[in-house]
Order: structure tokens, then sequence, then C-alpha cells
């Protein structure tokens, strides 16, 4: 913990970079308290039992819906057949926190997340100041705190480990550090299957050192796929199938299809449903993160981001399209959370913010969404 601390103060940005860090962060993370803390004391909601509230602390279980059951068991009990479509990582460490630091599962994870968010601040603050001036890399921070799915990053969810360790994967290539970037990407790849993806930068990197030839450098991409490697032989021996973790993804109603087919299917459920019927709205959200990003990809394009940057964006999105899931309340179930993780989403909106109108609107947009969506999520109704 001690190392921590001090890589943190190493790496934290000077003057006032760093003192806008860290009032965003306070201040993000303690409104967002306060709007949890009214929305459980004064509005109606579900599930009282101890089985999906297993605290009565409200600092606590504002936190815990959802997905985050799954992890914090997962971290309790070991995998069962459903739970490997999530991956091992954010669960071991869980597990580690309870099991070393005598904390419950529930303030494991959620240390986990916001430290990761921490870590996540410092290391995207860096890797957008390598490329763009210091007003850019400041108001991409704010973006990404800003963002109407952002309470996720405090939550007992991934998002927060995987943007740090996929920034930290981007920054450590952009460093000309291969050893580093992959050891990073290593971990990524072990906290979400999108982490495969982030070997993007990894691949950029020995390609601009070697091309096409072979040279030692290979021998740390080559350690990447060994976490996942070890997980397939975990299933093997336990479930008598290495390759379960895809097998669950049904479990879930997604399947990989053609990309256009979830978006189809989204505007025909806006079309059939009530404007007020709660599949419609969550469409109308689903539908509206996937376009926004995509025409934020475009944006970027046009202002010539980094080429890994765009290549990466572009896979994630393109895969999160194509697995839509048909059955359920939307068909592009979650897709407001998953381009959380895209990074670059972010940078795309603080260029855009240079504009004075988009920014006054961003400012008041963003954060007031976010308020609502985490009212829905604390008061255990689905959003992402």
């Amino acid at each position: 913990m001690g190392r921590l601390v001090l890589w943190v103060k190493h790496w934290w940005p000077q003057g006032k970079a760093g003192r806008e860090l860290w009032q965003q962060l306070l201040f993000s993370r303690v409104a967002l308290v306060m709007v949890g803390w009214v929305a459980l004391a004064e509005l109606p909601w579900q599930f009282y039992s101890p089985t999906y509230n297993p605290s009565n602390n409200p600092l606590i279980i504002m936190w815990i819906r959802w997905d985050a059951l799954w992890y914090t068991g997962i971290a309790a009990h070991g995998y069962w057949r459903e739970a490997l479509a999530f991956f091992p990582l954010y669960p071991l460490l869980i597990a580690a926190g309870h099991f070393f630091l005598r904390m419950s599962f529930d303030v494991s994870a959620l240390v986990i997340s916001n430290v990761s968010l921490i870590l996540f601040g410092v290391t995207f603050y860096r890797l957008v100041r390598s490329y763009y001036p210091d007003n850019i890399a400041r108001r991409a921070v704010w973006m990404v705190l800003m963002f109407p799915t952002a309470f996720f990053l405090s939550a007992a969810y991934t998002e927060a480990l995987f943007l740090w360790l996929s920034t930290a994967a981007f920054l450590a290539a952009r460093q000309n550090n291969l050893w580093k970037a992959c050891i990073f990407t290593f971990f990524a790849f072990m906290t979400r299957n999108e982490g495969l993806f982030v070997i993007i930068p990894v691949l950029w990197l020995y390609y601009q050192r070697h091309q096409f030839r072979l040279s030692r450098d290979l021998i740390p991409v080559i350690v990447i796929p060994l976490g996942l490697i070890a997980f397939m032989v975990y299933q093997w021996f336990d479930f008598g199938n290495p390759l379960a973790f895809i097998a669950a993804q049904s479990y879930w109603g997604r399947h990989i299809t053609w990309p256009w087919v979830g978006v189809v299917l989204a505007v025909e459920a806006i079309v059939r449903g009530s404007p007020l019927q709660a599949s419609t709205v969550l469409s109308m959200i689903d539908l509206l993160a996937a376009i926004s990003s995509g025409v934020l990809w475009v944006y970027g394009f046009k202002r010539r981001m980094p080429l890994d940057w765009l290549v990466y964006w572009g896979a994630l999105l393109l895969i999160d399209i194509s697995a839509p899931d048909p059955s359920g309340e939307s068909p592009l179930l979650s897709m407001s959370r998953l381009v959380l993780v895209l990074f670059p989403n972010f940078v795309a909106l603080a260029m855009l913010a240079r504009n004075s109108g988009w920014r006054r609107m961003l400012q008041w947009v963003l954060p007031s969404l976010q308020a609502v969506f985490f009212v829905i999520f604390a008061t255990w109704h689905w959003i992402a």
C-alpha cells in the first residue's frame, strides 16, 4: 500500500491539473453519495431481503446492485457455470482484500473500484497530455467523471479497474515500454473479455520497432494470453469445458451477429413501445449511446486521433453493437455502460467542448443525467 501511495504522489499531475483532479474526484463522489442517500430514503425501491442487500449501511448498498452481486458472490463462493461469463481478476482482488485486510466482500469491492478510479484519473490525464494540451487532458477527465453512467466507476463493477489497466497499457506503449504495456494488457484481459483488444497498442509498438520481423520483443507479447489459458484450464478441470465462459454468455441472452441487427431491433422496440414504457426508454438510451459513440469516432477520425486509439475504439464499439440481447428489455442492453470503457470517447468530447456552446450544454446535461441514472440504479431498477 505504501508503494502505491508513493506511485500516486510521483505520477500525480502538478499544479492546477493536480488540484482539479482531486476536486473533480472528490466532488463527483460526494455528490453521488448525497443523491443515492436521498433516493434510498425518499423513493420507493425493491429487494429489501438480505440476499440482495447484504448490509444495512446505505453508503455500501447503494453501490452493490445487479452485477455487483455476481462479483462479490464469485469472490465469496467461487465460480458456478453461469458466473463464468465474468472474468476472474476483479473477484480475485475482492477475495484478497477480504482475506488479507479483513474487509467484507462488499467493502473490498468498493475499495478496489475507487482506488482504481483514482489510478485511472492519473494514467488517463497523463496519456491524453502526452498527445494534447493540458486543457484538453483536464477536460477529458472531467468528461469521464460527469458521464451519465460514470457512477459505475465507484460501484462494485469492473469499469474502473479495466479503465485504469487499459489506459496504463496505452500509456506504457506511448512511453515505448513494451514489457510494462504487456503486463497491463495481461491484467486488463483478465478483467474483461474486451481486454483482448488492449493488445492493439502493444502490437502497434512492436510494429513500429520491428515491422513484421521476429524479435525477442515477442516474448512479453506471448505472455499476454497466459492468464486466459489458465482460466480455461481451470474451467476444463472444474466444468469439463475449457470454453465454458463462452457458453455462459448465452445465459445473458447475448449472441454475436451482424452489427446492424441490434440497431434495427432497438429501433423496432422504440417504434412498437409506449413512450413511457421502461423497455422503450432503455432502448432509446442504449441506442443513443451507441450512435453517439459512433459519431464521436468519426469526429475523432477527422481530428486525427492516434491510430491505435481509433482502431481500439472502433473494434470494441463494433463488438458491443454486434452482441445484442434480442429477448432483453433493450436489444442493445447496457450499451450506455459499455461505452464508458471506451476512453477516446471522452477525449473527443473534451475537444468538442472547446466550443462554448457545446461546453455549456455538456456541463449541465451530463451530470444531470448521471444523477437520474444513479437514482434508478440505487433504488434497484435497471439502467445499464
